[in-house]
């Protein structure tokens, strides 16, 4: 089923409500986008593991078309929002200055790696005989596993400088 936001953006296959506004609480906003992230990282899962044989290219066209532009997103607003709330109290600490600038370099790589994976699925939902679906699979464990990876070190750092919310449930990064 297909989602859009108020932009019209596309939105992942969740079910989950809207994320918080930017503008709102930082860390229920983080929290909404590691659910979304670990949502998308699942069905990349179920994408590698349905390799080689019993592939849903439907599944592979809609992860395509909406993962660079949710990456984007997602990044752009943690590193407007969440970050900018923690340079803004926290910005004295070079630890935390450094943790921010590993972090956004990380951002950087997730989507270039976003970009190549997304050309893949594109070529896998058309039914592209020229993939191979090894690769295909190390392609999607490397990035799902790489983000998952991501998340749980922002949970582990970012989520303990936010101020706490009313609204926020540890996503589970299993």
């Amino acid at each position: 089923m297909k989602r859009t936001n108020d932009n019209g953006r596309i939105r992942p296959w969740t079910g989950l409500p809207p994320r918080p506004a930017l503008s709102g609480e930082p860390r229920a906003w983080l929290a909404r986008a590691h659910q979304e992230q670990l949502a998308l990282c699942n069905s990349l899962e179920e994408i590698a593991d349905s390799l080689p044989a019993e592939i849903d290219r439907q599944k592979c066209a809609y992860a395509a078309k909406m993962l660079e532009p949710l990456i984007r997103e997602l990044h752009s607003g943690e590193e407007s929002a969440v970050f900018r709330w923690v340079e803004q109290n926290c910005g004295d600490d070079p630890a935390i200055s450094a943790t921010l600038a590993r972090l956004k370099y990380e951002h950087c790589e997730d989507e270039c790696f976003a970009e190549e994976l997304a050309e893949m699925l594109v070529k896998l939902g058309a039914a592209d005989k020229t993939v191979n679906a090894e690769t295909a699979g190390y392609m999607l464990r490397g990035f799902f596993t790489n983000l998952r990876r991501h998340i749980g070190f922002e949970q582990e750092c970012l989520r303990t400088l936010l101020p706490a919310s009313s609204d926020v449930a540890r996503a589970d990064i299993n």
